[in-house]
C-alpha cells in the first residue's frame, strides 16, 4: 500500500508541470505534420534512361514533364543503375532503343521498370508512365491511319493530334494529401512512430528530474533519514516514469489517429509489447547516468544529446534503409530507437506476431533490466558512502 500512495504521488508531480506535458504530446504531432506538409509539397523525381533517343521518346519525356509535381531528370541507363545500387535512388525507368517502333505495331511498349523495392512514389510514377505511353501509342497509331487514309505527312497528322490531346492526357497527382494517399498515410506513420519514440527520451528524463533536484537541495539526505525504505521511494519513481511514459504513448497515437485519419493501432498486442520494451530500455539507459549528476541542467542537456543523437542515427527522421554506409547502419543497431522502429512498423504494416520481434523484444527489455540494475548497484554504493 505504501509504495502505491508513493507512485500515486510521483505521479501527481509529474502531471503538474502542464507546460512540459504539453511539449512532450505536441512535439512528435507537430513534427510528423510539418513534415508531410512539406513532402505533400514538393516534386517527385522521376528518373528516366532515354536509350532510343527518338522523337518518340522525346515526345514521351515532354508529355511527362507536363505534370506539376513531377520533376524529370534524365540520366543514361548505366548512370541509372548505378544510382539504383548505391540505393541512392529507389526506381527509375529505361526507353529502350526501338521504342517508337514498339508504337507503331502490336508488339508490347519497349520500355522497362527498375526498381529496388516497392513505394508509393515509384507505383503512382508507373502508372503515370504506363498511362502517357499508351496515349503516345494510340496517336501513333491513328496518325499512321489517317495519313495513309488521306495521304497526308504523318509527322503533321501526328503534331496537330497532340495539340488536341495534350491537355487531356495530362494526369495530375491528386492523391499527395494525408487524407486520400495510401503512399502518404504510410510514410506519415512511419514518421509519427519515429519522433514518438524519439520524444520518450525528454518522458524519460523529465520523470526521473526529480532525483536530480533531491541532490541540489538536499532532499536526498533527508529521505535517507526517513522510515521510508529508499529501495521503495525509488521503485515507486521508476513506476511512476514508466507509467507516465505508457500514458503518453496511448495519448499520442490516439490524437494521431484522428488527427492524420491513419490507422496506428493494427496489431495492439505486439504494438504494446514493443513500446513497452523500449519505454523500458530507456528509462534503464537514463538511470545509468543518475547516480553521476549532480545538477538539473546537466541532466536535461545530456537527454537532449542523447534524445537527437540516438535519433538521427536510429532512424527517427529517416528511414536506416535510406543510409547506403554500412558502417551508419552497423552503428544505427547500437540505438534503441532502431530495434523499436523496425518492429513497430512491421508489427503496424506486416501484422508481424510476438514471435518474429522476439528479438527485438528480448534486446530492449536485456537493455533496460542491465540499466536499471547497474543503476540500483551504484545507487547502493552513494547511499552506503552517504550514510558513512
Amino acid at each position: 500500500m505504501q509504495i502505491l500512495m508513493l507512485i500515486k504521488n510521483q505521479l501527481k508531480l509529474l502531471f503538474n508541470n502542464r507546460i512540459a506535458i504539453f511539449a512532450i504530446l505536441a512535439a512528435p504531432l507537430l513534427l510528423t505534420y510539418l513534415f508531410s506538409f512539406s513532402e505533400s509539397n514538393s516534386k517527385i523525381n522521376l528518373y528516366i534512361a532515354d536509350s532510343d533517343k527518338s522523337v518518340y521518346s522525346k515526345q514521351l519525356i515532354n508529355m511527362l514533364s507536363k505534370h506539376n509535381e513531377i520533376n524529370i531528370v534524365n540520366l543514361s541507363e548505366s548512370e541509372l543503375e548505378k544510382k539504383l545500387d548505391n540505393n541512392s535512388i529507389s526506381f527509375g525507368f529505361v526507353i529502350n532503343k526501338n521504342f517508337g517502333d514498339s508504337l507503331t505495331s502490336s508488339k508490347s511498349l519497349n520500355m522497362k521498370t527498375l526498381e529496388n523495392y516497392e513505394t508509393g512514389d515509384g507505383a503512382l510514377l508507373e502508372q503515370i508512365v504506363l498511362s502517357e505511353a499508351n496515349t503516345l501509342k494510340k496517336v501513333t497509331l491513328d496518325s499512321k491511319i489517317i495519313s495513309q487514309t488521306l495521304n497526308l505527312s504523318n509527322d503533321s497528322v501526328s503534331n496537330e493530334l497532340f495539340k488536341n490531346v495534350k491537355n487531356d492526357v495530362n494526369i495530375s497527382i491528386t492523391d499527395r494529401t494525408l487524407k486520400d494517399d495510401h503512399g502518404n498515410h504510410t510514410s506519415t506513420i512511419s514518421r509519427l512512430i519515429g519522433f514518438l519514440v524519439m520524444f520518450l527520451w525528454f518522458v524519460v528524463i523529465q520523470g526521473f528530474r526529480t532525483l536530480i533536484e533531491e541532490k541540489n537541495n538536499n532532499t536526498f539526505e533527508r529521505i535517507l533519514g526517513t522510515p521510508t525504505n529508499y529501495t521503495k521511494y525509488l521503485i515507486s519513481k521508476i513506476a511512476a516514469t514508466y507509467i507516465f511514459g505508457l500514458i503518453v504513448i496511448v495519448t499520442i497515437l490516439i490524437a494521431g489517429k484522428y488527427l492524420f485519419k491513419v490507422n496506428l493501432i493494427t496489431n495492439l498486442p505486439v504494438e504494446s509489447i514493443i513500446f513497452g520494451a523500449y519505454l523500458l530500455a530507456l528509462t534503464g539507459v537514463v538511470m545509468i547516468f543518475v547516480p553521476f549528476i549532480k545538477k538539473q541542467q546537466s541532466f536535461t542537456i545530456l537527454g537532449a544529446i542523447l534524445m537527437a543523437l540516438t535519433g538521427i542515427l536510429g532512424g527517427c527522421f529517416f528511414s536506416i534503409d535510406e543510409i547506403t554506409s554500412s558502417a551508419m547502419q552497423l552503428i544505427s543497431k547500437f540505438t534503441p530507437e532502431a530495434w523499436a522502429i523496425k518492429s513497430i512498423n512491421a508489427a503496424i504494416f506486416n501484422n508481424t506476431s510476438i514471435n518474429t520481434e522476439f528479438p527485438s523484444i528480448i534486446i530492449l527489455t536485456f537493455v533496460g533490466i542491465s540499466g536499471l540494475t547497474i543503476s540500483y548497484l551504484l545507487l547502493n554504493l552513494k547511499i552506503r558512502a552517504e550514510r558513512a
